[in-house]
């Protein structure tokens, strides 16, 4: 367990310890692991801990290198051992070399198999990139060292190179990668040729635009299921096609500079000749700079395109360079004077004279006079000027003296003088050239230049959403809701992660990775310095806003270094400022990037600690549901349980009903993975009243999901009263079996519980006192029902006793509830006051309710005052009474009062219907068709309290449309259903309307005796006047006595006295 329901100490051993491990220091961890398990002899935290690896690593996915010197074993069988070891070590030191060059790392350089990584220790954006040219280089050099060998010792040597990218555990402390994909490279290099370099499947993705792959047939290698997929390198592309992307969505102001630029261009008239694009990697800069090689090309113009290299960020002109050797059809193997020739001819066709021309281009291509050509008869500063010159000439030869198109992508990789040929290219504008430049933020833009600068910035929701739909037009609302987080409208991410979701699709169902395209390039963000992983990590496991007091409680490292690295990852673009003391992962895709590399046995303890530090942090209450999701990523269940449970009582605090169902629905499930157990049962029984109070606060104590959760609190704990649980499940189940009219087995459970009432639960007695009331009430045994309301509002539990509100977990209060109850008695005994009175006791006692029961019984309250103006005839405040009923409903999300409040409603208007002098069928059908309907509904999710008052509304509705039989069949069956219940409260009037539909006298003398009877005998005196009058309406005479006692008993104030009056005078 955490710090939701447990003691403090342990806890804070536990968190001292894992900051320990962390540091490295082991014994202290041991230590006070053993002082936890001294305490607590099964915690599996601190087992965990004593068991635990000493060492710290990330999960990764690199690129790995792996070169074998495949004829070792034959080789140092024909050859002295210092010969082979020259041979050896020859080899390893070249591929070192090699490897640094590209930055990447060599692992063990022992024997002949020698496997590099390139992600780590330092990160780039194209690291795949650098291991294939790092294996061509590699692979190259093995054939001089071959022809070495063969000189000096008559044997040659075979290097085969292969290169696989997957995840990997990355052991930082002994320089070691441990996974799969470490012996699919091994696998995969065992593919390849002597003297040549092969990449997986998994590498070709990110390389196929670079390089000139010939896929090899699939085969089986040892230790790898099924067959690996493989590419031969055969080289760097030469003239390679631009890299279109996708369509270009919400940049309509930047392409419509582009495009009136170019109208401008194409009629001399340019006089900005420059357009820049700048931004984030990814925003799209690549896209624009397509979009204007587009419009030029469609207009059948010359493009010309330089291209920046993080390689070359030094080397002069390389930019040109890439470009001429692309429009020449140069390789890097091309021989330096095939190269000149090639050069030559490329001259020739842009009217150049190669003797001019060919000793300031040469020296670009890396070609010294040697090959064939007279060099320039200058030096230093004048030699440069001549070739930057020389340079610019003939890129305007190029452009054939008419509207182009120069493109420089990547400017903040471009050397100095390269920017100086842009310079020049600007400068000599003449209102025919448009040059289009891309580049990230920075200063790498001279002052001064003619240009247009536009700051690209993220797309919006809707144009995220359209780019979405315009990659994967099936893309539902849901993958767009998560493709908008997760990219944050950076159209490259956007681009990489509909791909990813659209292949998973059909495979795969589910949130994807980090798609591998993305991968690289987010990482080398991470590796800005020293600390920067630990920090990111734990901030990713923190969540998107990562506040820096919760990553100081999380983050091993000192206060400084937090800082520190928190500055850099603000320089990194990986962190932003989101207000005081808080930062946000600039895109989602960062921190899953983040939480990706951390090793499962970590991601726990890091998920246990933020969500201890949450609890302990917070000033206030935490965010509970956040504190339980971060418990159940760190497997501690019990403890996401019982957040779960804290975020429903939150969510029940603001009324948000729903919301507090769902907490208690993952509460339950999150138990359901602990150990079982009597203490797990107890929290169950707990959690599911909890639950039940939810329901049928929203769907009334009918609902199934109530039934099944007091079911399973009876199946779990019995009918044995052993603690306030089972109380409190049994005082619950009463409810329920009233509400569904099941009398009999109320008052067995109720029997139970007065059977089982200890001195120690003496507590309980109001709520039980208030339950046999309300059986007494529906029963109609009105004089028991008083004597019960009376004793539970009383307060017959002893001072300082167990309060009920700690385990009653319904929202029908048991004293409002008295009240609410009486208040109908009274009314029906003809005390129009003393209702009322009940009614303001009632209101008042739900005024100091939490919610939902607070809520829950005003909504009641109204319910039942509605009904006792309904009998007291007073229907504009009844009327009144439903319409503030359903708003109230509505607003809190109680659905079945919101149901009683039209079927109030409806019956209220119906009988404004019957009171008019004139009846209209019409709209006597109407309301007839409006109550069948709600007691249908009503009956269909098994409510039967209540239900016969409004039978007897619609049984008058039928009466007074025509249709007695039909009236007298509805009450008839309700009769018999109220027979087959015990449930008797509204007999008297359901027999006396049935005596007004009989069509024989002498059946309507039985009912309406029955009802003077039942009336008389319930003490309902307002009901048996109501009988009286119609026995005097029917009889006449004979029943004058039975009206004028009855009279005297019931207040002048009432209606029924008035119509008793007339009745009286007139029949004088």
């Amino acid at each position: 367990m955490g710090l939701v329901g447990r003691a403090a100490p342990i806890d804070e051993l536990l968190d001292r310890a894992v900051v320990a491990i962390n540091r490295g220091d082991r014994a202290t961890a041991t230590v006070l692991a053993e002082q936890v398990l001294a305490v607590d002899h099964r915690n599996a935290d601190a087992e965990d801990l004593l068991a635990a690896p000493g060492d710290v690593g990330e999960i990764r996915r690199l690129t790995i290198l792996f070169a074998d010197l495949s004829n070792a074993t034959a080789l140092s069988a024909r050859i002295d051992p210092e010969a082979y070891r020259m041979v050896v070590r020859h080899y390893r030191e070249q591929v070192c070399k090699i490897v640094n060059r590209y930055e990447g790392h060599l692992g063990s350089t022992k024997g002949e198999a020698l496997l590099a990584v390139f992600g780590h220790p330092t990160a780039h954006e194209d690291d795949a990139r650098r291991a294939v040219l790092a294996g061509l280089e590699i692979a190259r050099e093995a054939a001089n060292l071959s022809e070495h060998a063969r000189r000096r010792l008559g044997e040659s040597i075979d290097i085969r190179v292969g290169v696989h990218r997957g995840l990997v555990y990355l052991d930082i402390a002994q320089d070691d990668v441990y996974g799969l994909a470490a012996n699919v490279a091994a696998r995969v290099c065992s593919l390849a040729s002597p003297g040549a370099l092969v990449v997986s499947d998994a590498v070709e993705p990110l390389v196929r635009h670079d390089f000139e792959l010939q896929r090899g047939p699939s085969a089986a290698v040892k230790g790898v299921d099924g067959v690996v997929v493989h590419y031969r390198v055969l080289g760097e592309r030469v003239g390679a096609d631009r890299f279109r992307g996708g369509p270009l969505v919400g940049r309509h102001r930047e392409r419509a500079r582009l495009q009136k630029s170019w109208a401008r261009a194409q009629a001399a008239t340019l006089t900005t000749p420059g357009v820049v694009f700048r931004g984030e990697p990814g925003i799209g800069k690549s896209r624009l700079a397509t979009a204007a090689v587009e419009l030029v090309e469609g207009s059948g113009a010359v493009v010309l395109e330089l291209h920046g290299s993080p390689f070359h960020t030094d080397a002069g002109l390389h930019p040109v360079r890439i470009m001429l050797e692309r429009r020449c059809g140069i390789s890097r193997l091309t021989e330096p004077g095939e190269r000149l020739a090639l050069l030559e001819h490329d001259l020739r066709a842009y009217a150049l004279e190669p003797a001019i021309a060919l000793p300031f281009l040469a020296p670009v291509l890396g070609v010294g006079p040697e090959a064939g050509y007279e060099p320039v008869p200058a030096e230093g500063r004048k030699l440069y000027e001549l070739i930057t010159q020389g340079v610019r000439d003939y890129l305007l030869a190029c452009l054939g003296g008419g509207a182009g198109l120069i493109v420089a992508e990547d400017m903040h990789w471009f050397d100095p003088s390269t920017v100086e040929v842009l310079d020049t290219l600007l400068g000599a504008a003449d209102g025919r050239l448009l040059v289009v430049i891309t580049g990230r933020g920075g200063d790498w833009l001279p002052g001064g230049w003619p240009v247009k600068v536009f700051d690209l910035t993220s797309l919006s929701d809707e144009h995220t959403d359209e780019l979405i739909l315009a990659l994967d037009p099936t893309a539902t609302a849901d993958e767009r809701a998560a493709v908008r987080t997760r990219c944050d409208g950076v159209p490259f991410y956007i681009e990489q992660v509909v791909g990813a979701i659209s292949a998973a699709r059909s495979e795969a169902p589910g949130r994807t990775g980090v798609p591998e395209p993305l991968y690289e390039p987010l990482f080398a963000r991470l590796r800005a310095t020293r600390n920067v992983v630990e920090v990111v990590k734990a901030a990713a496991i923190i969540g998107r806003q990562v506040d820096r007091g919760l990553l100081r409680a999380v983050c091993t490292l000192s206060e400084d270094d937090i800082d520190d690295v928190i500055d850099d990852l603000e320089n990194a673009m990986v962190f932003e400022a989101w207000g005081a003391d808080t930062w946000r992962f600039r895109h989602e895709l960062l921190r899953e990037l983040g939480a990706e590399l951390v090793p499962p046995s970590v991601r726990c303890d890091l998920h246990a600690r933020v969500a201890n530090a949450l609890v302990t942090g917070a000033a206030g209450d935490p965010d509970w549901r956040l504190v339980a999701a971060h418990y159940e990523q760190a497997e501690r269940f019990e403890d996401a349980a019982a957040a779960y449970q804290q975020a429903s009582a939150a969510a029940r605090r603001r009324g948000a009903l729903a919301e507090a169902r769902s907490y208690m629905n993952l509460a339950l499930a999150g138990l359901e993975r602990c150990a079982a157990g009597p203490h797990r049962d107890q929290r169950e029984i707990a959690m599911r009243l909890e639950r039940g109070l939810l329901a049928a606060a929203a769907e009334f104590y009918t609902s199934p999901a109530v039934a099944a959760d007091f079911e399973r609190c009876l199946q779990v704990g019995g009918m044995q009263l052993h603690d306030d649980e089972a109380v409190a499940t049994l005082i619950a189940l009463v409810s329920y079996c009233a509400t569904r009219a099941d009398l009999p087995r109320m008052a067995q459970v109720l029997d139970s519980l007065e059977a089982d009432l200890t001195a120690g639960r003496l507590w309980c007695r109001p709520a039980v006192d208030s339950s046999f009331g309300v059986l007494a009430w529906l029963r109609g045994e009105f004089d028991a029902a008083v004597t019960y309301f009376t004793e539970a509002t009383a307060g017959r539990a002893p001072a300082g006793q167990h309060p009920i509100e700690a385990v009653w977990y319904l929202p029908n209060e048991p004293l409002a509830s008295a009240h609410l109850h009486l208040s109908l008695i009274r009314m029906w005994r003809g005390d129009l006051v003393a209702a009322e009175a009940e009614l303001g006791f009632a209101a008042r006692r739900a005024a100091h309710l939490g919610f939902p029961q607070g809520g829950f019984m005003e909504c009641f309250g109204r319910f039942m005052a509605t009904w006792v103006h309904i009998e007291a005839q007073q229907l504009d405040q009844a009327a009144a009474l439903s319409a503030e009923l359903i708003e109230q409903a509505e607003r809190q999300g109680f659905d079945q009062w919101r149901l009683a409040g039209m079927t109030n409603q409806g019956a209220v208007a119906a009988l404004v219907a019957l009171a008019s002098a004139d009846h209209d069928q019409a709209a006597l059908e109407q309301h007839i068709a409006t109550m069948t309907m709600l007691l249908d509904t009503w009956r269909a999710v098994g409510l039967d309290i209540y239900l016969t008052f409004y039978d007897a509304v619609l049984g008058r509705l039928l009466s007074a449309a025509g249709k007695p039989d039909l009236a007298r069949g509805h009450l008839d069956s309700t009769l018999r259903r109220t027979a087959t219940t015990g449930m008797h409260f509204y007999d008297a009037e359901l027999l006396r309307w049935r005596a007004r539909a009989q069509p024989d006298p002498r059946a309507r003398r039985s009912d309406i005796a029955a009802a003077l009877q039942l009336a008389r005998s319930q003490g309902a005196a307002l009901l048996e006047l109501r009988a009286a009058l119609d026995d005097f309406e029917f009889c006449g005479q004979s029943a004058r006595s039975a009206v004028v006692d009855v009279a005297g008993r019931v207040p002048n104030t009432l209606p029924e006295q008035a119509r008793a009056r007339a009745a009286l005078r007139q029949a004088t």
